[in-house]
């Protein structure tokens, strides 16, 4: 062997390393199961219930297949004021199925809750969900 090839072949190696670890990190974030909630209004419908209109994304590369629960908080604030919690609620065994990239609306509704006037709305959520 030549004295340029011996020098050589550490870095080749190296860098073949390199590649295979870039590939095995990647690979599984490639393959990453995401699913998100966007709201699109709340408000009190005539009932008294609070109204929550959006839908769920799936950003993610894999197929959700149903949510096993998904918990949301609902502030609300006047011009002038801090945030409040005005209500909160949990939903359980949700039939949603999305595809990579799909998107389906939904509106949930919270009873038992008094009327405040609000300018402004915030809605937080949490989702767990089974995909596959």
């Amino acid at each position: 062997m030549s004295l340029l090839f011996k020098r050589r072949l550490p870095v080749f190696f190296c860098g073949l390393l390199l590649v295979l670890l870039v590939l095995s990190f990647s690979a599984p974030a490639l393959a990453a199961p995401s699913l998100s909630w966007h709201t699109d209004t709340v408000y009190y419908d005539s009932h008294g219930r609070i109204v929550i209109e959006g839908y769920f994304f799936n950003n993610g590369s894999r197929t959700v297949t149903w949510v096993n629960r998904f918990d949301v908080q609902v502030y609300f604030r006047q011009a002038g004021t801090d945030w409040w919690q005005q209500a909160a609620a949990s939903y359980y065994d949700l039939n949603v199925y999305l595809n990579p990239g799909d998107s389906l609306r939904w509106t949930f509704r919270i009873t038992n809750v008094s009327y405040s006037y609000f300018d402004y709305w915030n809605v937080r959520w949490n989702v767990n969900y089974q995909y596959q």
